[in-house]
């Protein structure tokens, strides 16, 4: 099953981000790159960024590594600490912590997307007005932005980011490249409302026909985000991820080997190609996705 974090468990992971926000004043977060390169353009309402929580480090390494080429860079913070930064082709695409100093007794593995918003004082008057949760207060990282990490209403957690400088701009998904982000809600309709509330400019779209039940937000005239019921009732309200690749039936026989499960086999995916979810060897869960450019919207980081 896909391990998504009980209540216990999102104190701790929301601790663990602080290393990656800086909220210890004595560690260098200087150090932490910005999302993007100088010149680029804030892209409000797009996923700019994604943090992998690990209970295993170098498991994870081995594990993304051997299954998307992705390479690692460790950015040390002094007193100790460091993060790792993810790249892929020579661009950095993500980051890594180690989840074990601060979670002893719960398991929070996972993925936790990143969220441009153009205004933070704004975003979190809607958070609070929401009574949306929230673990950390805006703090400013030197040259990356004003971050914060929140629960949305329903529970799923992300970090919300105002950059200091812009965003990854739009390109198309290369394999191994993240290709797109959903919200698992118990409650889609609300879900839905309340981004729109958070981000200026969201606008409601469906996938396919009217009927269809998948609907995604979109802004600047660009599909940024999935929201659909949850598949699985037990799990809690989670962000997931998907990567892009081009066969993901050799990817998910890659992943089992590389210590990996696969949580649901390849199948067509009425959208378009094919999906697979997966777990990494310490159970943070993501899906993967063969596509082509007219079947799935997407706006890659």
């Amino acid at each position: 099953m896909i391990k998504v974090p009980h209540n216990g468990a999102r104190t701790a992971l929301a601790a663990l981000v602080l290393i990656v926000a800086g909220g210890c004043v004595a560690l260098d977060t200087t150090r932490i790159p910005p999302v993007a390169s100088a010149g680029a353009e804030p892209i409000p309402g797009k996923i700019v960024w994604h943090d992998l929580l690990s209970e295993d480090p170098a498991a994870a390494r081995r594990f993304y590594g051997g299954l998307f080429g992705w390479t690692f860079r460790d950015v040390g913070l002094g007193r100790g600490q460091s993060y790792t930064v993810i790249e892929h082709d020579g661009r950095v695409i993500g980051g890594l912590v180690d989840a074990r100093p601060l979670a002893r007794d719960v398991n929070v593995s996972r993925w936790i997307p990143v969220l441009s918003v153009p205004d933070m004082n704004r975003a979190m008057a809607t958070v609070r007005a929401a009574g949306a949760t929230v673990y950390q207060a805006p703090l400013d990282i030197p040259q990356r932005g004003i971050v914060a990490v929140i629960a949305d209403p329903q529970g799923a957690v992300l970090t919300l980011l105002e950059p200091h400088g812009g965003d990854p701009p739009d390109r198309s998904a290369e394999p191994g490249d993240w290709l797109w982000n959903e919200i698992w809600s118990s409650d889609p309709d609300a879900s839905l409302a309340f981004y729109q509330s958070l981000v200026p400019g969201y606008t409601v779209e469906r996938a396919g026909d009217d009927e269809s039940t998948y609907r995604y937000l979109s802004a600047g005239a660009a599909p940024r985000a999935g929201v659909l019921p949850k598949p699985v009732e037990r799990i809690a309200d989670t962000w997931m991820a998907y990567v892009r690749v081009t066969d993901p039936t050799a990817v998910a026989a890659a992943a089992e080997a590389l210590g990996g499960e696969v949580l649901l086999s390849p199948r067509t995916d009425p959208r378009g190609g094919e999906v697979a979810i997966l777990n990494d060897p310490t159970g943070a869960g993501f899906l993967v996705q063969s596509w082509e450019p007219a079947a799935v919207p997407t706006a890659a980081q």
